[in-house]
This record gives C-alpha cells, structure tokens and sequence, in this order.
C-alpha cells in the first residue's frame, strides 16, 4: 500500500467529490473514467474511496471529508 498525499483536480457533484486528475511523481494523469466509488467511516471522519484508471493503470484513490486530503492508496499497473 502506498498511501501517499497527492494532488488532485476534483469537481464535486450532487456532494460528493469527483476526481478529474491527480499528480503522481510530477506527472499529470487525467481520470477516463471512475470505475467504482464508495465512502467508510473511520471515527468521526468519511473517506470516500475511488478506483479509477487512465486507460491503462488501475489506482485506488481515497478523501478524507475531515482533513481535506487526497492519498494514492494503491496501483495496479497493466491491469486495465
């Protein structure tokens, strides 16, 4: 597992936060498309959770509603 801050673009629509883009290593990966969303409870704070892919790689992102933050969580690389 990484877990690693990253930042990303995101709109938000209908309250929830979508992820356009993120920056892994300097570079910029632009989302094809969300491939599965859902939220947990960790405490008081909700992540939502995504995995999505850029045509090629799958990466599971995660947002925590209380600190703000984005973080790769995983990479499966070729897997798409």
């Amino acid at each position: 597992m990484l877990n690693e801050k990253i930042k990303v673009g995101a709109i938000f629509y209908e309250g929830f936060p979508k992820p356009v883009w993120f920056i892994y290593y300097g570079t910029k990966i632009f989302i094809k498309k969300i491939i599965y969303q859902w939220k947990e409870r960790e405490g008081r704070d909700v992540i939502y959770k995504y995995t999505v892919t850029e045509g090629e790689n799958i990466y599971e992102l995660s947002f925590s509603r209380e600190n703000l933050e984005w973080c790769l969580v995983a990479i499966d690389e070729g897997k798409y």
